[in-house]
């Protein structure tokens, strides 16, 4: 009788509407998963016949993820690729309440993409690409209740577990960055305010990300690279129109949201293989917070793959590195 209510709740919780053009090895498939008042669309690309498909988690929040098919499309001639755009998100729209954007949400958002993704490519196993805030979402959907059996593994690229840990680590790299720069006013202004348990809820961490910034933490831009903006404004169904014209929902998040994240106890609990991409010269998510999640992830025995040349986007700046050890990852 439980399982009944569950079916019944899914199909009201999620609506889906799918255009596919599949063949015996190949899709090109767009779906729509309808959810809490969010419209968010599923491109699916690639190679059916690997039985293998690549669902990537963008970042942000509030980014795109169809956008990064420029430096993701090289898996498409092995696996499939789910591209997903989370609520207020790139390509997303429908009318959603600014309460939703939890990390609650987020990961029950990522639990019926999954769900959907199974349903409609039932033997074909299911590896988590999660970049930048998608490896918050990440976390957050793998450490609730078992969903970590849904899929077969994770790739957390630049991302952390625990907002206090990232801040603490974000804080020591510009400081040691002023130090080595000889920039006097950025280390005494970072010397005199430190991250603390205490201070968390108040701290103005945008002021310190922006010091970051000012010091090269992430000195590559998408918008640097003219086959990418190429492809952005010609070849991508994202459209600067919808990534752009979204509310200012974000705004609580930052302020409020996000400090109180974190999922640090939890991760001992995670079982299924997980790889940690780091660009070694990122500043935002410094490289140290990789090594304290690898420490964390007691039951299996990460991966960790360091990209020299790369800040915090390594599939930008070390595209076909990349693409090479996710491959080599899920096969």
């Amino acid at each position: 009788m439980k399982t009944i209510y569950k079916y019944l709740f899914l199909l009201m919780a999620v609506s889906l509407v799918a255009c596919e053009k599949d063949d015996a090895t190949t899709t090109d498939r767009t779906l729509y998963l309808r959810h809490k008042g969010a419209d968010m669309p599923i491109w699916v690309r690639g190679n059916l016949a690997s039985n293998k498909l690549v669902l990537f988690l963008h970042g942000g929040p509030g980014d795109c993820a169809m956008c990064y098919r420029h430096y993701l499309k090289g898996l498409e001639n092995d696996v499939a690729v789910a591209y997903w755009d989370q609520r207020i998100a790139g390509s997303s729209s429908g009318k959603v309440d600014v309460k939703t954007l939890t990390y609650e949400q987020f990961g029950e958002d990522a639990y019926y993409v999954v769900k959907l993704l199974k349903a409609q490519y039932p033997n074909t196993q299911i590896y988590l690409v999660a970049h930048s805030f998608g490896v918050e979402l990440a976390w957050q959907f793998l450490t609730t209740n078992d969903n970590q059996k849904l899929v077969s593994g994770l790739i957390a690229v630049n991302g952390t577990f625990s907002t206090y840990r990232w801040l603490v680590q974000m804080r020591e790299w510009v400081l040691r960055e002023a130090r080595r720069q000889n920039n006097t006013a950025i280390e005494q202004y970072v010397q005199a305010r430190p991250v603390t348990a205490e201070n968390l809820g108040t701290y103005e961490w945008p002021e310190l990300y922006k010091r970051m910034l000012d010091l090269d933490g992430n000195p590559v831009s998408i918008y640097d690279d003219k086959k990418f903006v190429i492809n952005y404004l010609f070849a991508s169904p994202n459209t600067a129109l919808a990534q752009f014209s979204h509310p200012k929902a974000y705004t609580e998040y930052g302020e409020t949201t996000i400090r109180g994240y974190d999922r640090s106890a939890f991760l001992k609990n995670i079982q299924i293989p997980v790889a940690l991409f780091w660009g070694k010269k990122d500043g935002v998510v410094p490289i140290e917070i990789g090594y304290e999640t690898r420490d964390l992830l007691t039951k299996t025995a990460p991966t960790f793959v360091t990209f020299d040349q790369s800040y915090h986007e390594p599939f930008i700046s070390e595209t076909d590195r990349f693409v090479g050890e996710v491959l080599k990852f899920v096969r």
